[in-house]
């Protein structure tokens, strides 16, 4: 079932609605129910989603307090620079040849590079209980999490951190750029499979959000920022980015600039949505769990990475200094920290995000 965008042009003037037109200025395209698109292409984008996932499972690895698990920080460069090292699983038919680390915001990456070796390091000693001051293991449900001397997890440091200073940084601020699908980029010549440039990268950019071409209606297999806005989309309404990320492609195609343009201000604005909403509703999971340590720790760091994430946008309404104001509010120790410090960056992220009138219920 497809929908029929219209976009007349009178003068300087530009609408669109969803009517079907009739007289010469107007043009008339398919607007598709799903991302069924000619041409359509992001596998590079899933291989990096599932690399995180692999990286990700073997920081977790280091979650026991039976055996003595030491990460090997070569192994975690060669995984995040794709460079030497095997991958293997279902994930990973072939070798991918793409990687995580050059997709990486330049700052955010140097920070990543430094977490490996500081993780390997608080590794390897299943006796090690973490406390304030001290990095180690601290139980958490039936198990255990490794966290720094400050009580933040290292694996939810590099997963939602990675979420946000790549898949979130490339997804907005640079697939969905002027330089990625601007006036000056190619929407005429049409490679095989690829399609032209212009939808190739927007293709692309939606490659990172991590969804079936048939989301929401098909949650299956959601990764990352897919399953996270899938999550908030009951209070925030935040699964429309679906129906603007098909309107924008079918825009693009049909060289609709404004219904393009349209479409990604409206990808830009949900997403950060979701980021902020998750954000606040893992602080709200701090505040639920604030007695207990494991809990508490974790949901913390989930949240400080999810605001952090907030910054890779740069056309988002909430800015790096609001960033730096919440996570002041928050701030960085987790073992120290109290309900009213928790309770003042959440106050302070849902006001900045707009978030205010669900910020108790996220």
């Amino acid at each position: 079932t497809t929908t029929t965008t219209t976009t007349t042009t009178t003068d300087d003037t530009t609408s669109t609605d969803d009517t079907t037109a009739t007289d010469d200025t107007t043009a008339d395209y398919d607007v598709p129910e799903t991302y069924n698109f000619s041409n359509v292409s992001y596998g590079g984008q899933t291989d990096r989603l599932n690399m995180l996932k692999a990286l990700t499972a073997y920081i977790k690895t280091s979650h026991n307090d039976s055996v003595d698990v030491k990460l090997d920080a070569s192994v975690l460069n060669n995984m995040y620079a794709n460079d030497g090292y095997t991958w293997t699983g279902d994930d990973f038919p072939s070798q991918p040849t793409k990687d995580l680390e050059s997709k990486t915001e330049a700052d955010a990456q140097a920070e990543v590079i430094a977490l490996f070796t500081e993780m390997a390091d608080n590794s390897g000693d299943k006796d090690a209980v973490a406390s304030n001051g001290v990095a180690g293991l601290v139980p958490r449900g039936s198990g255990h999490i490794l966290v720094n001397a400050k009580g933040q997890e290292y694996a939810q440091l590099i997963d939602k951190g990675l979420m946000g200073s790549c898949f979130y940084y490339q997804g907005t601020s640079k697939y969905l750029s002027d330089e990625k699908i601007g006036d000056a980029v190619d929407n005429e010549t049409v490679a095989d499979e690829k399609g032209t440039d212009k939808e190739h990268h927007f293709d692309e950019a939606f490659g990172y959000f991590g969804v079936p071409i048939d989301f929401p209606t098909n949650t299956e297999g959601l990764l990352f920022w897919g399953k996270y806005c899938n999550k908030r989309d009951g209070l925030a309404n935040t699964n429309d980015i679906m129906d603007a990320f098909i309107k924008g492609r079918a825009a693009i195609s049909a060289k609709d600039k404004s219904g393009q343009d349209a479409a990604v201000a409206d990808i830009k604005e949900l997403w950060e949505k979701a980021a902020a909403a998750t954000g606040v509703h893992y602080l709200n999971d701090g505040l639920a769990n604030i007695s207990n340590d494991g809990d508490r720790i974790h949901s913390l760091t989930e949240g400080y990475a999810f605001i952090e994430a907030l910054r890779y946008n740069i056309d988002g309404s909430v800015t790096g200094a609001d960033v730096d104001a919440v996570l002041a509010a928050l701030g960085d120790n987790f073992w120290t920290v109290t309900e009213s410090q928790i309770e003042a960056a959440r106050n302070l992220l849902a006001e900045k995000a707009g978030l205010e009138d669900i910020k108790t219920d996220l």
